[in-house]
Parts: C-alpha cells; sequence; structure tokens
C-alpha cells in the first residue's frame, strides 16, 4: 500500500506563524467555557502581581529615607509594610502561576479533543498513517507531544506577561520620562531594539530547528514502537544487529538535529534576561554571584548599568535634585532605578518571550498544517460513491459499474472496468493469488481508497455493517474481554446496559475460546496485559485463536451483512466448518 512522503518542510517564525494561530486559537477558545475565564483570571493575577511589585520595588527607597534620617518609628512602620506587601506579593505569583498551569491543562483538553474529532472522522487516521500523509510526519506526535509542549508554552511561559506588557510598558515609560525626560527614555528604547533585532535574527532560524528536532523525535520513537510491534518477527529473521544499527542510525540523527538546536540556542542566550519578578532585588544590590558565563548574563547585569548612567540626567543635567537633602535624595534614586530596571525588564522580557516564540511558532505551524490537512480531508467529497436513498425497497446491496481501481499513488490498475452486484441474502466468494486486489476492492467499497474511475453504489449502511480484516485488532489499555468482543461498542457508554454478558459466554463457548476468562480473571475483569502486544505473540494465543476472537464479534453484533477478508485462513477445515456453520445460524 502506498505511503507517500513529501520533501520536509521548513517552519519560520514569520507571517506563517501567524496564520498558523489564526487557526489554532479558535480550537483552544471554541466558546466562552474555562479556557476563557482562566486566561482572564491569569492576567487579572499578573496584573496584580504587577501592582504589588511597583510597591515593594518603591519601599526600598523609603527604607534608605528612614534609615539615613535615622527615623526608627518610620522604619518599623515600614517594615511591616513591606512584610505585608511581600506576602501579598509570593501569594500573587504562586496564583498567577496556579492559573497559567491549570489555563494549560484546560488548552490542552480543548485542542486536543479538537482534533481528535478531526482525526477519527471519515477514517482520516486511516489516511494519514496507511495511504498518503501528504508529507505530514508523525500525526501521533502533533497530537500528543507537539500539542502538549505547544499549550504548556502558551500558557505558561507566554500569557498572560505578553497581554500585560504593553500596558506595564506605558506605565514605567512615563515615569522614566516623568524623572529622566526624552532621553532617558530613548536610551532605554534604544537598548530595547538592539536586543529586539539580535533575537529575531537568532530565534528565525531556531523555529526551524524545534521543527526539525520534533520530527526526528517522532521518527527514533516510532522505531522503537516498530521494533516492540514486531519483535518475533524480527528476531525470526535473526535481525537485531540490524535493529540495532537503524535504531542507533535514528538516533544519531535526532542527535545531529537537537545539537544544531543547541548551537542556535546559545547565542539566544548571550541576550537572553532574566524576569524581573525573580531578580529586581539583585539588580539593585548589582548581585553578581551567579553560575552563568559573562555573555549569558550581559543583558542581565547591564540594565542595572545603564539604570544609573540614566540617573546623569536628572542628577547633573536637570539638576532635579539639588534642593534635596541626603535621605530624601537616596529614595529618589532608589525609585529611579526602579523605575528604570523595570522599563528596561518589561521591554527585554518580550525579547526574553522570542526564545519561547520561536518554539511555539514551530509547534504552532506542525498543527496547524495537521489541521487544514484533516480539515480539507473532511470537506472533500467524491462522485465516485453513491449511497442509496431508498434501501428499504432496492434488491442490490453493491452495485458497481466500469469500476478501476488502484493502490494509492500506483498508475497501474489492479481491477479494470469491473461490473458488480451484489443482491441481499446472496453470498459472494472472492478468490485469486495474492496481490490480485481482493483485500483491495474491500477498501473501496469501505471507501477507504477512491477508484480511479467508475462508481459504486452502497445499499447499507455502515451500522448495521462489519468488516473483518486480515490482520485481527486487539485494542490496548487495560480492557477487558468483554469490551474486546463487543468492540467496536463502548462498553461503559450510554448502551453498555444492553450489553449481555451471557451470550458473550455463550459465544466463547461456542467458539471454543473460554479458557480466555480465565487468562483475564473473569469477563469484566481489566486484563493485566496489554492485547496489542499479547496478541502478537504465538505462544499466547495462536493467529487462529485471534480469528475466532475476532469472528466472536460478528456472532455477537449479528449484522445484517459482513465481509470477511480471509478471516479464517488460520483455522483448519473443522474449525473453519463450525465458524461458518455459526455465521449460518446467525444469518437464518
Amino acid at each position: 500500500m502506498a505511503h507517500l512522503r513529501q520533501k520536509q518542510k521548513e517552519f519560520y517564525l514569520g507571517w506563517k506563524f501567524l496564520k498558523s494561530l489564526g487557526t489554532v486559537l479558535p480550537l483552544l477558545y471554541p466558546r466562552l467555557e474555562y479556557a476563557t475565564l482562566l486566561t482572564i483570571a491569569s492576567i487579572l493575577c499578573a496584573a496584580g502581581y504587577e501592582v504589588v511589585s511597583y510597591n515593594s520595588g518603591t519601599i526600598i527607597g523609603k527604607f534608605y529615607n528612614a534609615l539615613l534620617s535615622k527615623n526608627e518609628a518610620y522604619f518599623w512602620n515600614l517594615f511591616w509594610k513591606a512584610s505585608l506587601i511581600y506576602l501579598g506579593q509570593s501569594l500573587l505569583l504562586a496564583t498567577t502561576s496556579f492559573s497559567t498551569w491549570l489555563l494549560y491543562l484546560v488548552m490542552r483538553r480543548n485542542l486536543t479533543i479538537a482534533l481528535h474529532k478531526l482525526y477519527y472522522r471519515r477514517s482520516i487516521y486511516y489516511m494519514l498513517n496507511s495511504v498518503d500523509n501528504a508529507g505530514i510526519d508523525n500525526p501521533d506526535q502533533r497530537i500528543t507531544q507537539d500539542v502538549e509542549r505547544m499549550c504548556s508554552t502558551l500558557a505558561k511561559n507566554i500569557f498572560p506577561y505578553i497581554l500585560i506588557s504593553p500596558g506595564v510598558i506605558a506605565f514605567y515609560t512615563y515615569k522614566t520620562w516623568a524623572t529622566a525626560g526624552g532621553f532617558g527614555v530613548a536610551i532605554i528604547y534604544i537598548y530595547f531594539i538592539i536586543g529586539v533585532i539580535a533575537n529575531r535574527i537568532i530565534v528565525s532560524p531556531l523555529t526551524k530547528w524545534t521543527a526539525r528536532v520534533e520530527r526526528c523525535e517522532g521518527d527514533f520513537r516510532y522505531k522503537h514502537v516498530s521494533v516492540r510491534n514486531n519483535a518475533e518477527e524480527s528476531t525470526f529473521y535473526n535481525a537485531a544487529e540490524f535493529e540495532e544499527y537503524e535504531s542507533n542510525r535514528f538516533f544519531k540523527r535526532l542527535l545531529k538535529r537537537q545539537l544544531g538546536a543547541t548551537l542556535w540556542k546559545y547565542p539566544a542566550q548571550c541576550t537572553r534576561h532574566k524576569n524581573i519578578s525573580h531578580k529586581i532585588l539583585d539588580l539593585l544590590n548589582h548581585s553578581t554571584d551567579c553560575v552563568f558565563t559573562v555573555l549569558q548574563n550581559f543583558f542581565d547585569y547591564y540594565g542595572g548599568v545603564l539604570s544609573y548612567l540614566i540617573q546623569i540626567f536628572p542628577i547633573f543635567i536637570f539638576l532635579s535634585y539639588k534642593d534635596m537633602d541626603g535621605p530624601t535624595l537616596a529614595q529618589q534614586i532608589s525609585n529611579n532605578a526602579f523605575y528604570f530596571i523595570y522599563l528596561i525588564n518589561s521591554f527585554t522580557r518580550l525579547t526574553d518571550l522570542a526564545l519561547a516564540l520561536g518554539e511555539l511558532a514551530g509547534y504552532t505551524q506542525r498543527i496547524d498544517e495537521l489541521v487544514r490537512y484533516m480539515r480539507r480531508l473532511n470537506e472533500e467529497d467524491s462522485i465516485a460513491w453513491k449511497d442509496d436513498e431508498n434501501r428499504s425497497s432496492s434488491a442490490d446491496l453493491i452495485v458497481a459499474e466500469n469500476l478501476c481501481y488502484s493502490a494509492p499513488g500506483d498508475a497501474e490498475d489492479l481491477i479494470s472496468d469491473l461490473n458488480l452486484k451484489l443482491s441481499k441474502n446472496q453470498k459472494l466468494l472472492i478468490t485469486g493469488i495474492s496481490g490480485v486486489g481482493k483485500s483491495s476492492l474491500l477498501r473501496i467499497i469501505r471507501k477507504l481508497w477512491e477508484p480511479r474511475s467508475g462508481t459504486v453504489l452502497r445499499n447499507f449502511t455502515l451500522k448495521d455493517t462489519m468488516f473483518i480484516p486480515q490482520r485481527p485488532y486487539f485494542p490496548p489499555g487495560q480492557l477487558s474481554l468483554r469490551q474486546q468482543v463487543v468492540f467496536p461498542l463502548i462498553d461503559g457508554g450510554k448502551n453498555s446496559q444492553e450489553i449481555d454478558s451471557n451470550k458473550i459466554m455463550k459465544i466463547l463457548e461456542a467458539l471454543r475460546l473460554r479458557s480466555l476468562i480465565s487468562m483475564c480473571g473473569s469477563l469484566t475483569d481489566p486484563a493485566n496485559f496489554e492485547w496489542q502486544a499479547i496478541y502478537s505473540r504465538q505462544d499466547t494465543l495462536s493467529p487462529g485463536e485471534q480469528q475466532r476472537l475476532s469472528i466472536a464479534r460478528v456472532l455477537y453484533h449479528k449484522p445484517s451483512l459482513v465481509f470477511l477478508d480471509e478471516a479464517t485462513s488460520s483455522l483448519s477445515v473443522d474449525a473453519e466448518f463450525r465458524v461458518y456453520q455459526l455465521l449460518n445460524e446467525v444469518r437464518n
């Protein structure tokens, strides 16, 4: 079966990222619900934190005043006031962190459920994984890992700071202008512009490298999943050396991509700035006791130096404080330093977010690519299939006229000009050599493949029809034996009360599978093994037992129409006769 891959796509931080964000945001905020409320709550908490931070920053200057003026009563008043302020600041910081964590959970829930809805509609998951992925690598990774990382980055590292930053910057710009004039504001703005240009140059390639790393992570993980699912077959081939070589090849390619991403992150770290909420006191006191390199912390601590450079305007140029006494001047200088540093860090916090935005852009565009492709498949409709609107009066279940089909991506037809009519209560056996197109015809009837030409009329509904594929499928996840038999019905869903356990027991008895009940503990106990793994091991269930368990589903659901794709190929003649005898009893 064809599985096409296009050339690897590159992602960048630019206009395409904004378009991708426009696609994904409605999935994160589908309506006025928890995500919206938590976003508002996070913004309010962050805004409240900024207000308290202003008071905590300016109270330091008041301490200088109280100490230099030797006013003990004023000092103790400030001490208790500062204690309450910092307590409130700690509570607001914890509340902000808590609300952004809840926002991450709700965002991930909304986006994952929305992607699942698209992924499992009209068998799109089959198209992506088995027919043509349209260059979309590892859709499972995009739905699981990329969504998790995108929501985590967006909720915890970007929201709500990027939303309140304009207001914070405007407020401290006003404070800086009032004390240092336009020159002081200009110095800080130029400092910020230099940082923006440096980050723009560095972060744009980082988006591309993030997407590359994610692709290689998915390929490496899929290689190990493949080894796990085919361990027995690989061992029969004595392929341990090959599997080790291939696993290492995938891993080395991943390490190469990670190294490239790390090399691009290094210069970004050189211009990275610490969060003011964590380091404001260190900056005010010129603390340099950290383990990072000088380059990595250049902008962190140079902001403190720059804040005192700006002090020359009100003190030496404008002579704004010439009439102030010592304690009042110390308080004013401390407050000015706080205003300048906070404005610098409000700007540099935005450039600090550039790293997070660069990674976010990679995740968002990968998810957007998946969403757009799935939506396009959902909107497409084919004229090759026709469903009879008057099913009850038609005697034909399937009518194929001049049908031609081939494997996706294959120019050579498997079958040409097929005319077929299958009437109700009629049995049809299709035989032929391997590869002639027998299973492919079932894929056409099931609408998994698109015919090249001709039409197919279907006078049946999928609700009353069952397809039993060649390879038995037993979903993993600690499911009970009863759930495996009633699959795809959900045991525990709205129809779970209608499930007849006695009927299942009789079916297993008729198929000589009653030993499975003791193996699983009981009919309803969650099995303490993964079905997918255990059923791929012949020493646990033979292929014939797997096929009989698949037939148990047909006997339980009693559909009007059944398509069996070599569903009894592993059974003995006697067992096969018994299975068809049971199927006939159900039919009659």
